[in-house]
């Protein structure tokens, strides 16, 4: 593919780039909706979402509305499109304005329509979904439901709340963040400082003493994802003030019992900045060290080999023209002549479907059959595992001899 001159998009003036985000999402959704009629409707998205990057990079403020549009409009191209801008300025005009129910609602949305295989990165959208988590914990307008997390407690505290003290609590709660660190970082800790101070100490004891003790109650306590992320950040919050109090009450979460452990292990980190060792956790089996997790270590290995396309280990019938792969969870015979792929175990005839592979693939994959195209195929059925998805029957040729 030839590169083209973004640079002009660079000059547009910022207010016309809520509008022309919106534009190429619609134009990419088009694209999508007539992909069987357009040979290559998979480059020109390429090309649109080279753009999209671009606007996403510039500074710019987007009224909620605006940004309602752009989120509705990605939402459904999931599929085709990194999820990352319309998320990264909501971030962006949270640090002026609040959340609104129809924001929310959008956001929910979006939430619910992604997916961890959507991204390359796996750390990226780790990082975009618990983001999205703490965005969501926020929305005032959610039914509160105490069994999902303890820290409901806390929303239906702030939510009590009236005046100027709603609006200073809702700034230090809006400070939290998803995707930090296990350290807390010096930029956050300088922000923290001003928040603390207008809500007030005695009023900061007095809520963390109240929304810490069931720590200490020995029952059972749900955590959600966002729920971690909360006490993590509550946890800097003390670790902030410096407040020998605060410190005492943080320490109940080394008693605290939870339903649901696999989330936990951020938040026992968080006392780490109170002086807890992470040998003291250890100790007390509160934390263990991470497992890589195969299948996405898989799934980088194979998009890097299918670029590279490697020597394949398939095996030559003594027909020349007839080439046996073996997959992870069936046999295939391929002809070299024609491409035709056959499931052994029961004659069925697949196909590559085209317009199911992400676009990066189709620049890969070539339609027609050729020899490197089914060595390419022949790569994708040796880990049918993962690729399976792609190919699909054609009818009738089940059981065909």
């Amino acid at each position: 593919m030839t590169a083209f001159d973004v640079s002009p998009w660079r000059k547009l003036p910022k207010r016309e780039l809520p509008q022309q985000t919106l534009a190429i999402l619609r134009r990419i959704l088009w694209l999508d909706e007539h992909d069987t009629e357009l040979q290559a409707a998979h480059k020109f998205r390429i090309y649109l979402r080279m753009l999209l990057r671009v606007l996403y990079s510039i500074r710019a403020e987007f009224t909620a509305a605006e940004l309602i549009t752009n989120i509705d409009a990605t939402t459904p191209l999931l599929s085709r499109i990194s999820p990352y801008g319309p998320i990264n300025r909501v971030l962006q005009y949270l640090k002026k304005n609040d959340l609104t129910p129809e924001l929310c609602r959008a956001l929910r949305a979006f939430q619910a329509n992604l997916r961890e295989e959507m991204s390359e990165s796996q750390a990226s959208m780790q990082s975009l979904c618990q983001t999205l988590h703490m965005l969501l914990w926020m929305d005032e307008w959610e039914p509160l439901d105490p069994a999902r997390c303890w820290s409901e407690c806390i929303r239906r505290d702030f939510r009590e709340m009236e005046g100027e003290r709603r609006i200073r609590w809702r700034a230090l709660l809006k400070h939290l963040r998803g995707n930090a660190p296990i350290r807390m970082p010096k930029g956050w800790a300088r922000n923290a400082g001003p928040l603390l101070e207008k809500v007030g100490l005695d009023s900061f004891q007095d809520r963390i003493a109240s929304w810490f003790a069931p720590f200490r109650s020995g029952q059972s306590l749900p955590l959600s994802v966002a729920g971690s992320h909360v006490l993590k950040g509550l946890i800097w919050y003390c670790a902030v003030t410096g407040d020998e109090h605060l410190k005492g009450c943080a320490l109940w979460l080394l008693d605290v019992r939870w339903r649901q452990k696999r989330n936990t292990q951020k938040s026992m980190l968080a006392l780490t900045n109170i002086g807890v060792t992470r040998e003291d956790l250890h100790a007390r089996n509160l934390i263990k060290e991470g497992v890589p997790d195969p299948m996405n270590q898989l799934l980088e290995k194979l998009k890097s080999s299918l670029c590279t396309l490697p020597d394949l280990r398939i095996v030559a019938d003594l027909e020349e023209d007839l080439v046996i792969v073996q997959g992870q969870l069936h046999f295939y015979r391929i002809r070299r002549s024609n491409g035709r792929i056959e499931r052994v175990s029961d004659n069925a005839v697949l196909e590559l479907n085209w317009h199911l592979l992400p676009d990066q693939f189709r620049l890969v994959v070539n339609r027609q059959s050729s020899s490197e195209t089914v060595r390419i195929r022949a790569f994708m059925l040796m880990h049918d595992g993962v690729f399976a998805q792609y190919f699909t029957e054609q009818p009738g040729s089940v059981g065909a001899p």
